[in-house]
């Protein structure tokens, strides 16, 4: 019996020194990154970027536009050339993405506009989250998620804590925060969430539209759900660097993603924090 209690002390002891060791690093990273009060205080974002595809000699101009609990959009223009701009928008009701008629040497695609399914829909609340450029770290068991320690890793020769924080709707994010300042260096995620961080779900999600509509023995593997299911599951990581002050919150305005043999750039070019939103981002069009 006494072998029991002292188990029982050590369990709980080390459950302790794990939360309170969490706490501490999310605590350390909201300070670093203006303080509760400042990052809670965003009512409304907008982060202006620019893409550079380098491989393909081509670039995009992108916008993300945030309003607290009621809007997500990310627009962007076609690298590819065309007028149109292909977007991404989620309200407190719907969500939808419009990709414009594209025309490639490997290819061409109609212009298709798509609603989220319920599940995407759900999934993808935690986007209007406004709490700085790594919200869903700000107020993270308020929000419904949580979050463990899980050790430490070097990333680009930086020491960082390794974050591993899954939302309440069940995703997963990997946040590598530096030792010395606190910033966020990497994150690693989920091939769609990742790309929904480089501006690029709209795109993303036609060309999986276009995988399920085609025929064929790949086009039978995807309606089984087998390799898309693999590709939504893949991890990928995007590195943050060149950090600015912006109304006293730094950000980021460097991130980086390697696809394969191709390497996407988004340069975060200007922060508006706490402007009017117009009414025309809430428009499907």
């Amino acid at each position: 019996m006494k072998k029991l209690f002292v188990a029982i002390f050590l369990f709980v002891s080390f459950s302790s020194i794990q939360a309170q060791t969490i706490d501490e690093v999310v605590d350390n990273f909201v300070v670093a990154n203006g303080g509760k009060e400042k990052l809670n205080s965003i009512t409304s974002l907008k982060i202006e970027s620019i893409m550079n595809l380098e491989q393909m000699g081509s670039s995009a101009n992108i916008k993300f536009i945030r309003e607290k609990d009621k809007l997500f959009r990310v627009q962007s223009t076609n690298p590819m050339g065309g007028d149109e701009e292909s977007f991404t928008v989620i309200t407190d009701t719907a969500g939808y993405t419009f990709v414009p008629a594209l025309n490639t040497p490997m290819g061409s695609m109609e212009a298709s506009l798509t609603k989220l399914t319920p599940e995407e829909f759900a999934a993808n609340a935690y986007l209007k989250d406004c709490d700085g450029f790594f919200a869903p770290l700000v107020n993270f068991s308020v929000k419904g998620h949580t979050a463990t320690l899980d050790g430490s890793e070097k990333v680009n020769g930086v020491d960082c804590y390794k974050v591993n924080l899954k939302l309440k709707s069940g995703q997963q994010l990997i946040y590598y925060i530096s030792k010395a300042n606190y910033q966020v260096r990497r994150i690693q995620a989920a091939v769609p969430i990742a790309l929904e961080m480089m501006g690029m779900s709209a795109m993303n999600r036609a060309f999986r539209g276009g995988e399920r509509r085609g025929g064929g023995e790949r086009g039978e593997r995807n309606e089984r759900g087998g390799d898309r299911s693999q590709r939504a599951n893949r991890k990928i990581d995007i590195d943050f660097e060149k950090y600015k002050l912006f109304n006293g919150i730094p950000f980021p305005t460097k991130q980086t993603v390697q696809l394969g043999m191709m390497q996407l750039q988004l340069e975060n070019t200007n922060f508006k924090i706490n402007e009017s939103i117009e009414e025309k981002w809430y428009l499907v069009k």
